[in-house]
């Protein structure tokens, strides 16, 4: 616990009673229990125009960007490089601006969801910290989702079509291949043959998108937790003190309903945001004042963030655009 903090009247901060704030604590993720929603809906059967299960009627607050059919937005882009081959020149460029717009009204989502719950931690509104949680789930949500729900996704389906379409169209064996099928159907099927190689990287990068989720996102997790996170966990820290750990966590939790419990503690662990035995939030690791740590941790989100980018050179390179 940073201990420094208690001694400085600048980090000086009135909490809310152990009991009340462990009313307000509700799980992040997962199998943790969602937010409750406003009173009115409580017990009763709420009004389904999302397409919300029975967690409406059972009064539990819906996040409609990751627990409805509105979520499917942020795969857009991925159909789109699919489809590429059958859609006019601005068709593809147009589902990114689908899946962008989704993950920009989902971030200012998160930082509103964190917003509350970092208050709910502390009943503490007047010390900036409120406008520090929203920023830090925001920025959380934006750069994880532009990763791992546009560009990497983007870049992996945008491959897996140029190279099924080369292969197909411009290989010595995919030439071998429609003549030995074309032998055995005749030349009546021809017709359908060719309409069957046309869907052909379609089919297959759409039948990509469910198996690429989670290594993706896996690997975006582990991407953030060893450089955005730490550096918004920092910075609260500088501004906050202690009182940081209910930012951290307001963070984590806004975060959605993907992770396992065992996930949210590691997260936790891993950013050293500890509850102790008064219920109250702390963070154990010294904030990075070096320059090396910061240069270190912006080096690696770049670096992250430049491979799908990299990709799609490459693919363009070898494979050549699909149009």
């Amino acid at each position: 616990m940073l201990q420094r903090c208690y001694n400085n009247p600048r980090h000086t901060r009135t909490r809310a009673a152990p009991a009340a704030r462990r009313a307000h604590r509700s799980g992040r993720r997962g199998n943790l229990p969602p937010l409750k929603a406003a009173a009115g809906c409580v017990g009763e059967l709420c009004e389904d125009p999302w397409g919300q299960d029975e967690d409406v009627a059972n009064g539990e607050d819906v996040d409609i960007y990751r627990d409805t059919a509105l979520r499917y937005a942020g795969y857009a882009n991925e159909v789109g490089e699919s489809f590429a081959v059958f859609l006019p020149p601005f068709g593809v460029p147009l589902s990114y601006a689908v899946a962008i717009t989704y993950v920009c009204f989902d971030s200012v989502d998160k930082g509103k969801r964190a917003q509350k719950k970092e208050f709910e931690f502390t009943q503490v509104d007047d010390d900036g910290s409120p406008a520090l949680a929203f920023g830090s789930a925001a920025a959380d949500a934006m750069v994880w989702q532009l990763l791992a729900s546009v560009a990497v996704p983007g870049s992996v389906i945008h491959t897996t079509v140029a190279a099924t379409s080369h292969l197909i169209h411009d290989t010595d064996v995919g030439s071998a291949a429609h003549a030995t099928v074309l032998a055995q159907v005749g030349q009546d099927l021809a017709p359908a043959l060719d309409v069957a190689e046309a869907w052909t990287p379609t089919l297959v990068g759409l039948a990509a998108i469910p198996m690429i989720v989670h290594p993706i996102d896996e690997a975006i997790h582990k991407l953030l937790n060893v450089s955005l996170r730490p550096a918004i966990r920092d910075v609260a820290t500088l501004q906050l003190g202690d009182a940081a750990g209910a930012v951290v966590r307001a963070m984590l939790m806004a975060s959605g309903n993907d992770d396992t419990q065992q996930e949210v503690l590691e997260d936790e662990q891993l950013l050293g945001v500890t509850v102790d035995s008064n219920d109250e939030f702390d963070v154990t690791i010294e904030p990075a004042k070096d320059v090396a740590t910061w240069t270190t941790r912006a080096a690696i989100l770049v670096c992250g963030a430049s491979a799908p980018f990299g990709l799609f050179a490459i693919s363009d390179a070898v494979f050549g655009t699909v149009h």
